[in-house]
């Protein structure tokens, strides 16, 4: 089971025995608790499945008393048949009137009402098999598309009415096009920009350091081409135009297929060959994208020395910059949820500090040596300012403010007095820019080392 880092999903294994084939967990958004019961029937006999729909029976009834206000959702492959009650209405078995009878006894809905199994044998009758019944029908919205991969089961779509009460928005990063970037414009910019006026019309230097960094980043927006790419990673990167071309092809098929059902035009069959053709031909494509890229990468990484820039680069590409959230919602001594990583790390901290006090007790502080000696003045020049600024690494990554170091290289006569205004400014104040005391961390993986 896949989850949104925003939701709180939590598995209930008390729930669960080996004997079947479901998984319990509720799922909290905040306002609304759902309880899930993602079920699979096996053919294992009328016996069985009796015994089956009793467990969920029982278990619903725990649900239940300790959730009383939850909404309870069964769904999955219950390999069931029922002519009154499940597409193609055409006959029942013991399964379909054991699942009938069950979401009575709950007054449970049943949201599927089509075909969710296309089998690729000619003569083979679709089914309705995969169901999803829910105490609150209102709250979902079902559809039914064609299958993915190798399975012969659709996917069957719901889509819930009840959202997180904070909503973390897409990830995007920002690509500067520095090959392309006009620096001539950007040096004149800069060199004609009233500074005094707007950026130091204050004593703070937190002030003066945020006007600095946005007259900087409204530069950079003028003079260099940039774009943003999204980080969700929804779209695999070996997914490439003839995965899509394939995907719309199968999409189509499926669709034409469902209308000639609904319609019993006379070629429904001929459209049901066409459809697994189409879906078979879109497995192939999808392995050989995935095989291509594998492959492209292995052969980059085997020409790359270990432990190089090059090979880093790469291997952080495709690693995602080995940045990957896996922390769920947190809940807060007063029950409720923290979503955002500020307030999850807010969360922790206090946490650890309520469970790390020491207890110093009478003890005095330490001794400490009087010093005598005075630092003479520092004095900060500019001439100073603009060799640091010069010999910047422009290929190490920009800190939180987001200034690259080769727009401050290319620029350094420009921004060099700017720059020792604001150090100076620091210096006779006594304050450090609120801007200059955050840090980004980044996890950095270890060379193989055979003695450790």
């Amino acid at each position: 089971m896949y989850v949104r880092n925003d939701v709180c999903c939590r598995r209930l294994r008390n729930l669960e025995i080996p004997n079947y084939s479901v998984l319990w967990c509720l799922l909290d958004t905040g306002t609304q608790q759902t309880i899930y019961a993602c079920v699979y029937r096996s053919h294992d006999g009328d016996s069985e499945t009796t015994k089956l729909f009793e467990y969920l029976s029982d278990s619903a009834d725990i649900v239940l008393q300790r959730y009383p206000g939850a909404n309870m959702v069964f769904l999955g492959d219950f390999n069931a048949h029922h002519k009154d009650w499940l597409f193609p209405f055409e006959k029942t078995d013991h399964a379909g009137r054991e699942a009938y009878n069950f979401a009575l006894s709950l007054d449970l809905s049943q949201l599927v009402q089509e075909a969710t199994r296309i089998p690729d044998v000619d003569g083979h009758t679709p089914n309705c098999l995969d169901l999803v019944l829910t105490t609150d029908p209102d709250q979902f919205s079902i559809s039914v598309s064609s299958p993915l991969g190798t399975s012969d089961h659709c996917v069957v779509r719901s889509i819930s009415n009840h959202h997180p009460t904070v909503s973390n928005p897409g990830c995007l990063r920002r690509i500067w096009k520095f090959k392309s970037a006009n620096w001539d414009e950007m040096r004149h910019f800069f060199a004609s920009y009233p500074w005094h006026q707007i950026c130091f019309s204050s004593d703070d230097p937190s002030s003066c350091e945020r006007a600095i960094s946005e007259v900087i980043h409204q530069a950079m927006e003028y003079f260099i081409p940039f774009s943003d790419v999204s980080l969700d990673g929804k779209t695999p990167k070996w997914y490439n135009a003839d995965c899509a071309s394939a995907e719309a092809l199968k999409q189509s098929a499926f669709v034409t297929w469902a209308q000639a059902r609904c319609q019993m035009a006379p070629d429904l069959k001929l459209k049901k060959r066409e459809f697994n053709a189409a879906a078979k031909s879109y497995k192939k494509v999808l392995k050989k994208a995935r095989f291509s890229r594998t492959k492209r990468i292995g052969n980059k990484l085997a020409t790359y020395p270990s432990g190089t820039k090059a090979f880093w680069s790469l291997a952080k590409s495709v690693e995602t910059n080995f940045c990957r959230p896996s922390l769920p919602p947190l809940l807060k001594p007063d029950g409720s949820l923290v979503f955002t990583a500020t307030e999850k790390a807010n969360l922790l901290a206090s946490h650890f500090a309520n469970n790390s006090v020491l207890d110093a007790g009478n003890s005095c502080p330490p001794n400490l040596p009087i010093c005598d000696s005075v630092m003479s003045e520092v004095h900060i020049h500019q001439k100073e300012v603009l060799r640091v600024i010069r010999s910047l690494d422009v290929h190490k990554a920009s800190g939180p403010d987001g200034i690259p170091a080769i727009v401050l290289r290319y620029c350094a006569p420009e921004l060099a007095p700017i720059l020792t205004r604001l150090y100076r400014l620091s210096l006779r104040t006594s304050r450090v820019p609120k801007s200059w005391k955050i840090a980004n961390v980044q996890p950095v993986p270890k060379k193989v080392v055979p003695t450790h």
